[in-house]
């Protein structure tokens, strides 16, 4: 018995030293940043909305490089304010963003937090999306004097977006092959890196 206890022992460890959570719809968080130019995805685009998610999500360690989540793009929608309980609404538009860039846990644990040990950040989101003011996506999605929502996400296929990618790569290695893989689970685009946290 110790024998067989001892060649699975490994074997669970590695699955979910790798257990990124990619799924194609579920609880989100939203908030914004500015400055965008320097993705960790490797490549700009040249207008659309354009999106961080947070680093579990992500599917890559800060300085690994791209992760599989990115050039995928997702439908967002906001449902609620977590530090205005009794704001109903109008809510901004739902909007297709694509994921350029990566909210690392380290600084914004409040919303980029989740582990595969505690899947959801502090406002009970298991994805955060971090939008890029630079291409003007907080002002249609958050209502004038709010700053962080929640609501939900869904996978959708990239020609559902408005943008277009930049031809100019930054760095070698960008990778925006999310945008022809399958919608997750179960497709590779970029491919993930490293392990998750």
């Amino acid at each position: 018995m110790k024998t067989v206890f001892s060649a699975i022992l490994p074997l669970v460890f590695a699955a979910s030293a790798n257990a990124w959570l990619q799924t194609n719809s579920g609880t989100a968080s939203f908030t914004y940043y500015s400055s965008c130019d320097h993705p960790a995805c490797g490549i700009d685009t040249t207008n659309g909305y354009t999106a961080a998610i947070s680093q579990l999500t992500f599917g890559s360690a800060p300085g690994l490089g791209a992760g599989d989540a990115c050039g995928r793009c997702f439908a967002v929608t906001a449902t609620a304010d977590p530090y205005s309980p009794s704001y109903t609404g109008p809510f901004g538009d739902t909007i297709v963003v694509k994921v350029t860039d990566m909210c690392p846990i380290s600084g914004n644990s409040e919303w980029c937090g989740q582990t595969t040990a505690s899947p959801e950040n502090t406002h009970g989101a298991s994805v955060h999306f971090d939008l890029c003011t630079d291409t003007g996506a907080d002002k249609v999605f958050f209502p004038s004097g709010h700053g962080a929502l929640t609501g939900t996400y869904e996978e959708v296929d990239c020609s559902q977006w408005s943008g277009a990618d930049s031809t100019v790569s930054q760095w070698n290695g960008a990778c925006l092959a999310g945008e022809s893989a399958g919608l997750w689970p179960g497709t590779t685009g970029c491919g993930n890196q490293g392990t998750s946290v």
